[in-house]
């Protein structure tokens, strides 16, 4: 070979190998880039809200409308709570529903999917003054709902979660989405209870995100308050909340906007955030 094309056959060795360098470079760049913009920034601790108590009736309080800025509903009750019959609460049903509890795959379930869509669509029907059966419920098919006010249009938004024998239900302006964590016997036994409330915290924010990835400091999601705020860059500012659950269970909320009161229905008079759980 002439000492022209082996110094060419030389040169496009190095280049290919600069290439491939300067590729690895800006691959690195862009991966560091991603998880920079994915990561979650603590930005202070917020303040609890005002905590309203309120009881669990099956006569909707008139003067609870529906939520505006700041404001957060939320509802517990156990599966065997109805607002009405079981016969008539079925009719309230869409045909989407009715289909998705035939497919359940047991009796418990079901009746545990009915009792959520029953109640979630008589509090609906009481905020917007319509007929339970005339809610219309955008659902995502993972308990994430939306509904339109039929006459002015205002919307709010829906997230139902499961808690042992509880069902919870969270309605609000904004966006929001809700995290249960229930000790159950395949768990690890050395989770700690602020284990617990960790990933209760970051199941609240993947939720609310329709579970967009996202990387949070564990450091952060152990802030010993009961609200905090997170910039998730360009998944915006979100606010979370630890809500108050029996025994074991761990549960939060996280909301896209500031909360500053919250409207509780079916929580003990007594317990107010920051107290232990009961």
């Amino acid at each position: 070979m002439s000492l022209e094309l082996a110094y060419l056959a030389a040169s496009r060795v190095r280049d290919s190998i600069d290439s491939q360098a300067t590729n690895r470079a800006n691959t690195l760049q862009a991966d560091q880039a991603a998880h920079a913009a994915r990561t979650a920034h603590a930005i202070v601790s917020a303040a609890a809200p005002q905590f309203v108590s309120r009881p669990l009736t099956r006569h909707y309080p008139r003067s609870v409308t529906v939520p505006r800025a700041g404001e957060l509903h939320l509802w517990r009750f156990r599966c065997e709570w109805l607002p009405v019959p079981v016969q008539e609460g079925d009719v309230w049903l869409s045909k989407g529903e009715r289909e998705r509890a035939r497919l359940h795959p047991n009796s418990a379930l079901r009746k545990r999917f009915v009792s959520a869509r029953v109640v979630t669509r008589w509090l609906v029907a009481n905020l917007f003054d319509c007929e339970p059966r005339a809610v219309d419920l955008q659902d995502d098919g993972n308990e994430k709902l939306r509904a339109r006010h039929p006459h002015d249009g205002r919307g709010i938004t829906i997230d139902i979660a499961y808690a042992g024998i509880w069902i919870v239900i969270g309605i609000a302006s904004a966006t929001l989405g809700l995290s249960v964590v229930v000790p159950s016997p395949g768990a690890a036994l050395d989770e700690t209870p602020e284990d617990s409330r960790r990933r209760a915290r970051y199941g609240s924010l993947c939720n609310a995100l329709r579970y967009a990835p996202v990387d949070v400091d564990l450091d952060l999601l152990s802030s010993d308050g009961v609200a905090c705020a997170f910039d998730l860059a360009e998944h915006g500012r979100w606010h979370v909340l630890d809500l108050p659950m029996s025994g074991k269970i761990r549960a939060a909320v996280a909301l896209a906007q500031p909360v500053t009161q919250v409207h509780a229905f079916g929580w003990p008079k007594a317990l107010v955030f920051g107290e232990s759980n009961v």
